[in-house]
Parts: structure tokens; sequence; C-alpha cells
């Protein structure tokens, strides 16, 4: 019995063996193999590589998915995939790999750009269609910059020892596709020029004679977005727009927007709901009072207001101490009329753990961060998301900006700002002719982002008969916790009164100012200002005594302050809207003329009736005096005449020695009344017929003139304004109703470019 027993063990034991032993031969025989051909210049491990998920046992619908990684890796021009012998045979053709590349003809793009560009998009072998992405890519910066007809071809040189290729491009850049002209159809409730400043496609006029005229496709495209924006913002929501491109012979386009505007959508009631009682009494009354002066002062529905609206609203409910909320926005359209009503929720807070910020190759990162209201670790609000988009977005340095939020956990998140830069440089320049201030050229160079620092640079020379000017201003904010302004200027002002006044006068002057923002409309800025003036005499028969014992260098400290509010229609027409500025300027006691102070009140009203229809009232009132009580030189003084006077010439009425020697006033007074009426529906180029009736009074002198009155001047007149091609062209003419002998008259007023 034991001895069976003890067969039976062994028995066990030699079939557990042969079981193991055929199990194994089983897997063997089952194990995936693989054999690779025409792999000259791959690794086999690096193929075998590429393949994911095998599975463990034989299957034969494996080839397919062999044969689609394959030849998705784009490293072989042929791959064949056959299952034989519980093993897969896989036939590969090689690319040649590319050694060297070669260009010809690429003027506007170097070579180093083009390798560059190869390797971003991972051209490494001759595979066609990687190649033709490249062409492609090519055209697309060749686009960027105006060339609409580059062509580009390529040739290749195989080394068949070593499976490689030498790659020959010939481009045929051509030349920049230049504007001829852009036309605007449709627009009713906007001209045409006010459609035009908003666009970044431009013509080259006379008032810009270094306008940038590149067509660019997606410059156009953006355009028509901007348009839309446009009228959305004054509350048509409707809007539609379309474009077209008209190519000419002359490697020149025209292009076409045709804008529907649809019904203006009007804002009929703002209502703001706290529900659940989370704010107290006298925020609430706070909250009531903003939405009244806001109904106050807007009428059309625009989306852009109500969100600013919604910003400040959030502010005045963080001011009063409470943080962790949502203001929601709805709105109830019936016809034309829109209601809006905001509603305020408590939220659970979310709290940023990091602020990442990406795509500013140029701009650098403390320039965005200075426009955040945040810092890692600081909770964050849908506001204020909001508000940074728009903060970096009035900058003008970004293309786009796309903020996201990467959730972490319930109460934390990363912040990632993406960016798009867009060029911020540009040169203009200009030209303008007249009766008033003869022939001059206004050049410009202005850079918005200077050495990625957002400090922004501006250069200007004004030049004519009697004027040039070069002036340097440079402006930066002034610290991250405010969005003021710092700037720094230097001016330097070569004036030829002789004509006028019997003396030529040099002016230089260096400053520093610091502008902000009181509101959407209303900026104040204040400046601190050094001036040296060079008078020189040039008739001392008749200068005045003021000059003749200035004469020589001045020194002068100036402190400046400028208040103004706007509410006018862009573009170069008035319309519609109001203008206020409040100017003042003190001369310090210490100067070589013993200080003064200067006063400028400036107000326009502008009405729009039907279109066509302008009407507007313009008036200013001005004071100066001595700190001393000693005469005032006549630079600083009150001029009438000109633009502000129609029918009289620059420095052509009030008090005077003589001709050639006009004194000014102390005090001034002129107003202008203009009716002005649309003559032809051409809205690109509209002529404008004028009618007008001025006004000015100019007294008062320490000294006084051998001419000298408180009468009061006045005329009228009519003209017509041409916004043509070349720019703006105006023909006055002004007779006078009230003036003295002395006066100088001048009755025809012609002018190109400065018709205001």
């Amino acid at each position: 019995m034991k001895k069976l027993k003890k067969n039976y063990k062994i028995f066990k034991y030699i079939f557990a063996v042969f079981l193991f032993f055929l199990h194994s031969q089983l897997a063997i025989a089952n194990q995936i193999k693989f054999e690779i051909k025409g792999n000259n210049f791959t690794d086999p491990d690096t193929i075998l590589s590429l393949l994911k998920d095998i599975p463990d046992d034989l299957d034969n619908t494996f080839s397919n998915e062999i044969l689609k990684v394959l030849n998705d890796s784009n490293l072989f021009s042929d791959v064949i995939v056959k299952f034989e012998n519980n093993k897969y045979i896989i036939t590969v053709e090689e690319y040649p790999n590319i050694n060297n590349l070669y260009f010809e003809n690429n003027e506007r793009l170097k070579d180093e750009d083009l390798e560059k560009l190869a390797t971003d998009i991972n051209l490494s072998n001759l595979n066609i269609s990687n190649v033709n992405l490249y062409i492609n890519e090519i055209k697309k910066i060749y686009l960027s910059f105006g060339y609409n007809n580059v062509k580009v071809e390529y040739s290749e040189k195989i080394n068949k020892l070593n499976n490689t290729v030498d790659l020959y491009f010939k481009i045929f850049e051509g030349k920049i596709t230049k504007i001829n002209q852009i036309t605007i159809n449709g627009n009713t409730n906007f001209s045409a020029d006010d459609i035009k400043e908003i666009i970044k496609s431009k013509t080259k006029t006379i008032r810009n004679i270094f306008a940038n005229n590149n067509y660019k496709p997606t410059i156009v495209e953006r355009d028509e977005y901007n348009i839309i924006n446009f009228y959305k913002n004054k509350g048509f929501l409707n809007v539609l727009v379309d474009t077209k491109i008209e190519y000419l012979k002359s490697n020149r386009v025209n292009i076409y927007f045709t804008i529907k505007e649809g019904e203006k959508y009007l804002l009929s009631s703002i209502k703001f709901e706290d529900k659940k009682n989370i704010l107290n009494s006298n925020t609430l009354e706070l909250i009531n009072k903003e939405i009244n002066n806001f109904i106050n002062l807007e009428n059309a529905f625009s989306v852009i207001e109500i969100r600013s609206l919604k910003n400040d609203l959030s502010s005045l409910i963080l001011n009063s101490g409470f943080e962790f909320f949502e203001i929601k926005t709805f709105d109830n359209v019936e016809n034309t009329n829109v209601k809006i009503i905001f509603q305020i929720h408590p939220i659970i807070p979310k709290y940023t753990n990091q602020i990442n910020i990406v795509g500013n190759y140029r701009t650098l990162d403390y320039v965005i961060r200075r426009e955040l209201e945040i810092i890692e670790g600081d909770a964050i609000y849908e506001t204020q998301i909001q508000n940074i988009k728009d903060k970096l977005s009035s900058l003008n340095l970004f293309q786009s900006i796309n903020i996201k939020e990467e959730i972490l956990d319930d109460n934390n998140i990363n912040l990632i700002i993406e960016v798009e830069e867009k060029q911020t440089g540009t040169f203009n320049a200009g030209v303008s002719v007249g009766t008033l201030d003869g022939f001059a050229i206004v050049t410009g160079l202005r850079e918005n982002n200077f050495y990625g620092t957002g400090r922004s640079l501006d250069f200007l020379v004004n030049t004519s008969e009697d004027k040039n000017q070069f002036k340097l201003i440079t402006t930066d904010r002034l610290s991250y916790e405010n969005e003021a302004d710092i700037s720094y200027s230097l001016n330097y002002k070569q004036q030829d009164l002789s004509k006028a006044s019997s003396y030529k006068l040099d002016t230089f002057s260096s400053g520093i100012g610091i502008g902000y923002k009181l509101n959407k409309r209303l900026y104040h800025n204040i400046d601190i200002e050094y001036s040296l003036k060079d008078y020189q005499v040039t008739d001392s028969a008749n200068v005045s005594s003021s000059i003749s014992s200035s004469s020589g260098g001045n020194m002068s400290y100036l402190l400046k302050n400028n208040l103004r509010y706007s509410s006018l229609n862009p573009g170069f027409i008035a319309k519609n809207g109001q203008y206020v500025n409040f100017n003042n300027i003190i001369e310090s006691p210490t100067s070589s003329n013993n200080g003064f102070v200067r006063n400028l009140f400036t107000y326009k009203q502008y009405y729009n009736l039907n279109g066509k229809n302008i009407f507007s009232f313009q008036t200013k009132l001005g004071n100066i005096f001595s700190l001393n009580n000693n005469d005032i030189l006549s630079d600083d003084k009150f001029s009438l005449g000109g633009r502000w006077l129609r029918g009289f010439d620059s420095y052509g009425a009030g008090p005077r020695n003589s001709r050639t020697s006009y004194v000014g006033g102390n005090n001034i007074l002129a107003t202008k009344l203009d009716y002005s009426y649309e003559l032809n529906n051409n809205s690109n180029f509209p002529i404008y017929f004028n009618l007008f009736n001025d006004y000015g009074f100019l007294w008062d002198n320490k000294t006084k003139p051998t001419h000298s009155d408180n009468n009061l001047r006045s005329s009228a007149g009519f003209g017509i304004r041409y916004y043509s091609p070349i720019g703006p062209i105006g023909f006055t003419w002004g007779f006078p109703i009230a003036d003295e002998e002395y006066d100088i008259k001048r009755m025809f007023l012609f002018s190109i470019g400065n018709i205001d």
C-alpha cells in the first residue's frame, strides 16, 4: 500500500511537469513574432517601439493596426504587412532623410527663417505631404506681409548610398499687393469715415502718405469682425457685414464692405436684484445711483457698456467689504427695447495657485502682470477675469487674449493667460496745404512696446513755411498699484512771426507729466515743464514793447493742468457728442517774465439729424493774468482770427500796433455756429455744404496798443468740404459783419488735410 502511494506521488509529479512543458510549448508556439524587411537605415527596435497594445495571442486583425501606425509615422513611403507562419512580416520603403535645404530668390525671408520654419513643423524626410505643408506655411508667412502672388517650387537630389536628400526651393515672391480703394456700402447711421477709423486696412491719403496699404486677407477678416463689434456696441445687434475683394491687374485690390445695419436696439431699463439679501442698504443705494447715472448717459444698448457697468457695480460691492459673490446678467428683448437684470449670488471662493503667461515672446511678463488685480494666493472672481482681459486689450499690444482656468480642486485653480502679440510700431507721414498755414509736412514714428517694456515712444516732426517742430515723448505706467501713466517729453519749436508780430521765437522745453482716467470719458493730466525761449526781433520799429524788452533768452518753469471730457463719435467728421476741455497753465513767479496764470475753457457740441444734417456749437473762453502785474508777452496772450473767426486772417482781429505787430489780448471769448448738409450719397467720399456764423471778443492789455478796442467781431459765410481719396479738402468764403479798419481780413480760405 505504501509502495502504491509512493508510485502515485511520482506519477503526479511527472504529470505536472508534463503539463508545464506542454503549456510552455503552446505559449512559445503562440508568441507573436515579427520580421522586418527593407529597413536599411531604420533600427528594427525603433519600428517596433511605434507599436502599442500588442495582443498576447495571435491575431490576424492586428495587421491593420500595424499598417495604420507605421503609415501615420511619416517615416515610410510604403508599408506592407503580411501574417504568415505565426509571425508578422513587415516590409517598409523608407523616405530619404533631409540632409540640406537650399533657397533661391528669397529676399523678404532669410534662409535662417526658412530653416527654423522647417524645424518647427518637423520637416525631416522626403514625405511629400510634409513638404507641401512646409510650402503652404511659407506662403502664409508671405501673405502676412502682403505678398499674395507668391509661388514656391522645389526639386530634389537624392543620395541613394545613405538614403538622404537635398531639397532646393525656388521662391517667386512677386510684389506686395496694395489696397487701391476701400468702399463702405449700406451704412446710414455712421459715416464711412467713422468705420474706416476702426479698421486696420488703410489706403494712402495726403494726410498719411506713408500709410501701410498692404493687402492682407487676415487683416480684412479682422476688419469685418471689428465693424460688427462697432455696430453691436452702438445698439445694432443684428448687423451683418459682407466683404468682397476685387483684384485689379495692377496688383492692387479694391475692398468692399457691405453692411446690413438692421434695427437699433435701445436700453429701456436696468434692474438690480439681491434676492438673498446679502448686501446692506447703503451698498444697494450706491448701486441704484450708479445705474441711474448710467441710464442718463446711455441710450443705445451696448454689450461693452453693460459689461463695464457690471464691473463698476462689482467694484462698489467689493469696496463695501463683501467679496465672495458673482453677478449674473439677464436680458429681456421686446421689439427693439432691451431690459437688463443683474442678479447677485454668493459663491464659494476660488484661489489662484499659479498665474502662468504664455505667448508673450516679446512683451516682458511684468508688463502683463501689472494689469492684474490679483497675485498668486488671492481669491478670484468672474468679473476680475473679464477686467483682466479688458485691461490687456486696452494696452493695444496683443492681437488676441484668452484666459483659461485650470481647476486643481474645489477651491484652487491655475490661471493661464494666453496672448498673441501684434506689430506695435507705426510710421506715419502726411501733408497739408492751405492759405492759413501754407504747405506743411507732418511725419511721426510711434512704438507702443519699446523693447517689450510696454513703454510708448513718439517722435513727431512738423514743418511748414513759418514753423518747424520736433517732439519726442515717452510714456510708461507709473506703478503696479495704479493705472496712471508717466510721460517725459522734449520739444523744440521754431516759429517765424515776422509777418504778424515782427519777431521770431525758438522754444526748447522738457517736461514730466502724469495722466490718468477719472472715468471712461474723463481724463486728467498734470505736467511740470522747463522752458527756454529765445526771442529774435525782426522789426524793432513795430514789435511790441514786451517782446522788445524780452529779446534774447528767457527761462521759465510751468505747471500745466488739463481736464478733458469727450463723447464725440470716432472718425475725422464730428457728427454727434460733446467735447469739454479745461486747460490751466501756471508760470512760476521766479521765471524771467515773473510768472502768469492762464486758463482756457473749450466746449463743443454736435447734433446729427437724419444722418445728413449736422449742427454744431463751439465756444472758448480764456483769461491770462500776471502774478507780478507785468505785461504779458504776446506769444502767451490770446489771438483771434483764422479758423476760430472765419473771414479774418490768423492774428487778424484784435489789438495791434501795426499790420506787422499783433499784440493780442489777455481775455478771449469766441463762438462758432455751424450747419452742414451732405450733398451726395457717397458715404466713402462725402461732400458737405457748410453755413457758419462766428463771433469773437479779444480784450485787455496792461500796455494799451496803438489799435485797441473791446468791440465784437463777427462774420458769416459758407463753404464746401470734400472728404476725397487724398484727404479732406475745404473751401470757405467768410464775410466780416462786425470788424475794425485795422483788422486783416481773409475772405477765402483753402485747405487740404486740415479743414477744422
